[in-house]
Formats: C-alpha cells, sequence, structure tokens
C-alpha cells in the first residue's frame, strides 16, 4: 500500500483551485491513490470502478470546501470517501434485498450475491 505525503495533497489542492490544467494529474492521482486505499482496506463488496467514479465526482463536488485550518486533507477526503463508499454500499445491500424479497415473491428465488 502506497502513502501520501499530506504536507503535498494540501499545497497541491489551491494550486489546482487556481490551476486545474496543470495540477490535475498530480492531484487526481492523489486522489486515486486515497479511494483506492480505503476500498481495498475496508474491503466494501461494491463495484470498484463504479465506486471510484462516484468518489471522484463527489471529491470535485467538495473540494473547494476544504479549509485546511478546520483539519488535514487527508482526514477531510478520507471521511467523505468513507462515508461516500458506505453510502453506496447500503444503497447496493437495499437493492440486492428487493431483488432477493422480488425472486422469493415470483417463486424463482435464487439469493442474490451480496
Amino acid at each position: 500500500m502506497y502513502y501520501i505525503d499530506n504536507k503535498r495533497f494540501e499545497e497541491i489542492i489551491p494550486l489546482y483551485i487556481q490551476n486545474p490544467k496543470e495540477f490535475e494529474d498530480e492531484l487526481m492521482g492523489l486522489f486515486d491513490l486515497l479511494i483506492t486505499n480505503i476500498i481495498e482496506s475496508f474491503k466494501f463488496s461494491i463495484d470498484k470502478d463504479d465506486a471510484k467514479q462516484e468518489c471522484f465526482l463527489l471529491i470535485l463536488k467538495t473540494l473547494r470546501n476544504f479549509q485546511s485550518s478546520k483539519g488535514s486533507a487527508f482526514n477531510y477526503f478520507t471521511t467523505v470517501i468513507v462515508n461516500n463508499l458506505k453510502l453506496l454500499y447500503t444503497k447496493n445491500k437495499k437493492y440486492l434485498k428487493k431483488i432477493d424479497e422480488y425472486n422469493e415473491l415470483m417463486g424463482n428465488y435464487k439469493p442474490s450475491s451480496s
């Protein structure tokens, strides 16, 4: 597992906001690493590619809300990502339960892989 240098992480966020084209690859690389590490360490049973896309969208929406005076970038975005993954996992679990209930009702019950 690779680790993120929080100091660089916090330096690059305002640089990206001012000049997205120049700093996009580096910042998105850091976010990709963070998202991947979280998905692998928490072992969420969700589609990893879909989850990553959802996390990237949320990060782009919340990026400007980050304030280093209120905490580290690593902690802030870890919280954003973990909460989003929990939401995705819960939604997926409820969806699979509804499919199971429907199949049971229709008489062709085959438990979904949850």
